[in-house]
């Protein structure tokens, strides 16, 4: 098993793009071969030694029995874990935007915050956020058709807006609340929420999404029968209507 710490050693409040901080890119470097992988500190490009304290201990015979570690606040650091397809990452406080863009599989385990575009396009795999997370959990960027098509997200906080725009498949869980428009264009997957949202499953015309709390619906939406599941009751809608969907929302709370 190969460990890689990294910890921040500059105060500069610039972001940092850093998509080679993944097991897929270390596993097969020396400490002094890792120290060389470049980064963009904004419109820079510079080497990981020059921003990060760097440690490794053990050996890999892949990404698989490799571990990353970041020690500190990475809240400004951008693309960790991205296209990532086996090991782990685990960051010690926040993380920053695009982590576990396109993954295909390993762990990210995130024991503060996480960004922006969390799992964006992502494949396979498992993110697990302690805290909460921002907005495009999930989603697909700009123009894309498709966002998240694989794999698995828990936030065990609250997460931001348009969580899980145009998702494809997997399942994405956030104990929490969750801002506007969660499962927007949802065309498969999963979404729970076990708080409370406002206008879930906009354009949505397949997959299905559980809000534990109240929820403001679209009148696009069809009121169905009332289910109970795991001894809650919710009230189950069909839509999105104005997609021809056939989407299902359950809701225990409507407003």
């Amino acid at each position: 098993m190969k460990t890689i710490r990294l910890s921040l050693t500059t105060e500069e409040t610039v972001p940092i793009e850093a998509e080679r901080i993944s097991p897929d890119q270390m596993a097969g470097l020396e400490l002094d071969q890792i120290k060389c992988l470049e980064a963009w500190l904004g419109n820079r490009r510079i080497t990981l030694d020059a921003l990060f304290s760097i440690q490794v201990e053990g050996e890999a015979q892949g990404p698989e029995s490799t571990t990353i570690v970041l020690e500190g606040d990475f809240s400004r650091v951008k693309r960790v874990g991205e296209r990532m397809t086996a090991g782990s990452v685990i960051a010690k406080g926040n993380l920053g935007m695009h982590a576990g863009n396109n993954m295909i599989g390993g762990d990210i385990h995130i024991m503060g915050d996480a960004g922006h575009w969390l799992g964006r396009e992502m494949r396979g795999g498992k993110i697990v956020v302690d805290g909460d997370a921002g907005n495009y959990v999930g989603a697909g960027y700009r123009g894309e058709r498709c966002g998240m098509r694989g794999g698995d997200i828990v936030i065990a906080g609250s997460a931001g807006a348009f969580l899980g725009e145009h998702l494809c498949g997997g399942s994405i869980r956030v104990e929490g609340n969750c801002g506007d428009f969660p499962g927007a264009a949802n065309q498969g997957g999963s979404i729970f929420i076990g708080g409370s949202t406002h206008l879930p499953g906009a354009e949505m015309v397949k997959g299905s999404i559980i809000v534990g709390g109240h929820a403001h619906m679209l009148p696009s939406f069809v009121r169905m029968e009332d289910v109970e599941m795991e001894g809650e009751r919710f009230v189950k809608f069909s839509g999105d209507l104005v997609e021809n969907g056939k989407g299902e929302i359950l809701v225990a709370e409507t407003v």
